[in-house]
C-alpha cells in the first residue's frame, strides 16, 4: 500500500469523428486503456481488483462533440506536465484531444460535484428552415412551464435552461444554449429540440464549455 499522497491530475479535452458515439462507461474504459499504455506512474484504487483512479465529469449524451470535457485522474509520484500531456496523448485515438493539463489539490471537490451548467453550439442542416425554429422556439419559452417525459420521471425543461441566444454566421442561424448541469438536475439540448420537431439527423451539438463553481474548486487551493 502506498501511504505518500498521490497527485491529482486535471485535464480537459475535445471528443469528435466517430467517438462522438462512445458513451460515458466506455470512454471511462477507454480513458483507462490509455493511461496504462502511457507508462505513467498510475494510484490504483484498493481491493481485490484494484484499477487507476480518475472521474470524468458529467456524461455527454451520444452523437454530441465536445472541445470541453474534463478528467481527473490521480500519480503516485510527480512529473513534468509536459511528459504527462505527451505520454498520454500518444496513447489516446486521434479523436480525443488534450487541450490543457494542470495539477490540482487532493483536497478540491470532485468534478461533478463544482459543476452548474453546460454550454452547447447547435448548428443546423441547409435545409432545416431556422427561421421557423426560432420562432418555435420563443413560443415554447413563452410557457410557464415546458414539460419532459423522462424514462419514470417528467422534468420541466424550462427551469432546466439557462439561456438561449441565436447567432447568424456564413451558414444561417445557429443556436448557443446554457442548461443546468449539477447532480440534481441536468439539461439536455437534444430533449428541448425534439419538442420544436427536430430529429437527431437534422443537426449537430457541441458542447463549448462547462461551468464550475469557482468558489468550490478554489477553496481548497
Amino acid at each position: 500500500m502506498n501511504n505518500t499522497p498521490p497527485v491529482r491530475i486535471r485535464v480537459q479535452f475535445s471528443k469528435d469523428g466517430d467517438l462522438r458515439f462512445t458513451g460515458h462507461l466506455d470512454l471511462q474504459r477507454l480513458f483507462e486503456r490509455a493511461l496504462r499504455r502511457s507508462g505513467l506512474p498510475l494510484r490504483y484504487s484498493q481491493g481485490f481488483n484494484p484499477k487507476a483512479r480518475l472521474s470524468i465529469a458529467s456524461a455527454l449524451p451520444l452523437g454530441f462533440s465536445s472541445e470541453a470535457e474534463f478528467l481527473d485522474f490521480w500519480l503516485d509520484t510527480e512529473i513534468d506536465l509536459q511528459e504527462v500531456q505527451q505520454r498520454l496523448s500518444a496513447a489516446l485515438p486521434r479523436d480525443i484531444t488534450i487541450r490543457h493539463i494542470e495539477a490540482v489539490p487532493n483536497q478540491a471537490p470532485s468534478l461533478q460535484s463544482s459543476l452548474l451548467a453546460s454550454e452547447y453550439h447547435v448548428s443546423f442542416l441547409p435545409e432545416i428552415d431556422t427561421q421557423e425554429v426560432a420562432a418555435k422556439l420563443s413560443a415554447l419559452l413563452a410557457r410557464e412551464s415546458i414539460p419532459f417525459s423522462r424514462r419514470a420521471k417528467t422534468v420541466d425543461l424550462k427551469d432546466l435552461l439557462l439561456a438561449a441566444n441565436w447567432q447568424r454566421t456564413a451558414e444561417g442561424l445557429e443556436l448557443s444554449l446554457r442548461m443546468k448541469s449539477t447532480p440534481e438536475a441536468n439539461g439536455r439540448p437534444d430533449e428541448l429540440l425534439s419538442l420544436l420537431g427536430l430529429t437527431a439527423g437534422s443537426y449537430q451539438v457541441r458542447r463549448t464549455a462547462l461551468i464550475f463553481n469557482a468558489d468550490e474548486m478554489t477553496k481548497h487551493g
